[in-house]
């Protein structure tokens, strides 16, 4: 059940906007209402920097890095990353630029224990000694599994006696969580299954941290997929700061050109999930005109600058089985810049219009991220409808803007804001309607719109 209204709402689908009735099902041949029109769902294009933010540049690194997990901490950037050489930590107070700081008797960023596609997560239920977690792959005598460990600082690694997933063909990086909102731990792992031979994604989800159920698919190449294509990482992240919101930057290999791209995966659940693009990279060699054969994204998203985010790739110049490629010390880590709320959004060329489904409104105000180009707009309407019980007058005062809150009431936004307030006839509060059935109706025109945000006034 999905709840608009709440939090921030942002557009990976169409859930939440009404798909009308071209003709009224009463039978009386009205023309149909709430018709969504000239609106359509499209993908942020990242900004990919060619200069690398983390390279392989001290003795003890080697190899090349393809695995890495990033993370807000306190106000302070962190970051895992593997080579050839090991588990490296590094740090930073802006995302851009990192330092390897010196861990333990060795003078090295080396942590003393770790595992081959480590994935690291910060655990808010934990006692203070395992508030840290992480989650890799280990595979010996024929046998593959999924091992945990725990920290109290994300240095100090005890690993779990007990594989946590035990009997999983997981050989890439693994993505492990504590899901707030479903108060369970969530794990999104690598299958490759018998039958096909090709690589996908599953997932499995518990309330013990050291012992998973069997996963299960959640996501697989499609049959329009070319046969040769692999979901090799999953890249997962939940949306940051939305409400029903998950991402994949999934890193797919193409074997017959021995390349990885990362394409984009969005679902509302969690388990449902769809490549909006298609058969398009999202980030690839192709489409941005990139230097590396190999590009896998990293763990974890953060915020860089005032409205935009950081998603990071580690990079290698060669191809996936071309051992005798380039050499590997060009590899390393660069960005690929997002605005805040980027990754999908929904777009009109010209006049665009559409109506959210029916919600019980409880902020006080509405918050939007929207982009309107030159002559472009944004406006809303709040309408009145009829809960599922009402009587005959109450449906008939429904289905009407609400006095106040039409179209022609709304204060039009122009320009590009992270963060506009709408506001009819230079109001914004809301708090009148508060506990009334509405739905919202939007004009857009030549503008973009990231997100709604339902908030209270201070």
């Amino acid at each position: 059940m999905y709840e608009l209204g709440r939090g921030k709402w942002v557009f990976v689908d169409w859930t939440g906007i009404d798909p009308g009735y071209g003709v009224a099902g009463d039978g009386s041949g009205a023309a149909g209402v709430y018709l969504p029109r000239g609106v359509e769902l499209k993908v942020g294009a990242p900004v990919v920097e060619r200069e690398r933010v983390i390279g392989l540049d001290c003795p003890w690194e080697s190899g090349e890095t393809a695995y890495a997990t990033f993370m807000e901490d306190e106000g302070l950037y962190r970051c895992w990353y593997e080579h050839g050489g090991g588990l490296g930590y590094a740090e930073s107070d802006d995302g851009m630029t990192w330092r390897k700081p010196a861990l333990g008797a060795t003078a090295t960023n080396l942590l003393s224990f770790h595992y081959h596609g480590a994935s690291v997560f910060k655990d808010p239920t934990a006692s203070a000694a395992e508030r840290y977690k992480m989650v890799g792959c280990v595979w010996r005598d024929g046998e593959r599994w999924v091992p945990g460990a725990v920290s109290p600082d994300g240095l100090q690694w005890t690993p779990l006696p007990d594989p946590i997933l035990p009997d999983q063909n997981a050989d890439t990086q693994n993505i492990g969580l504590y899901d707030e909102v479903l108060g369970q731990y969530v794990l999104y792992t690598r299958q490759r299954d018998s039958s096909t031979a090709r690589r996908g994604v599953n997932r499995a989800a518990t309330a013990d941290f050291s012992r998973f159920p069997p996963s299960v698919p959640v996501l697989v190449n499609d049959p329009s997929d070319p046969p040769d294509w692999d979901l090799y990482c999953n890249g997962y992240a939940r949306w940051p700061g939305a409400v029903d919101a998950h991402l994949m930057r999934l890193s797919v290999y193409k074997r017959i050109a021995d390349v990885v791209e990362v394409h984009l995966a969005t679902s509302r659940d969690g388990h449902s999930w769809h490549r909006p693009e298609g058969h398009m990279a999202w980030i690839g060699a192709a489409r941005q005109g990139l230097p590396w054969q190999q590009i896998y994204a990293c763990a974890g998203i953060l915020p860089t600058a005032a409205g935009e985010w950081s998603t990071y790739i580690g990079v290698t110049p060669r191809g996936h089985n071309d051992l005798d490629g380039e050499d590997t010390t060009r590899s390393g880590i660069a960005v690929a810049r997002v605005r805040e709320d980027g990754f999908a959004h929904l777009a009109s060329e010209g006049h665009g219009e559409f109506w959210t489904v029916p919600f019980e409104l409880q902020a006080t105000e509405i918050r939007v991220n929207y982009r309107a180009r030159f002559a472009g707009f944004v406006r809303c309407e709040i309408e009145a409808t009829a809960r599922a019980e009402a009587d005959e007058a109450e449906r008939a005062a429904a289905q009407a803007a609400i006095a106040g809150f039409a179209l022609e009431d709304c204060d039009g936004l122009t320009g590009d804001e992270i963060n506009g307030v709408l506001r009819w006839r230079g109001g914004a509060d809301l708090s009148g309607l508060r506990g009334r059935m509405v739905r919202l109706r939007f004009q857009l025109y030549r503008a973009d719109l990231y997100s709604l945000r339902f908030g209270y006034l201070q």
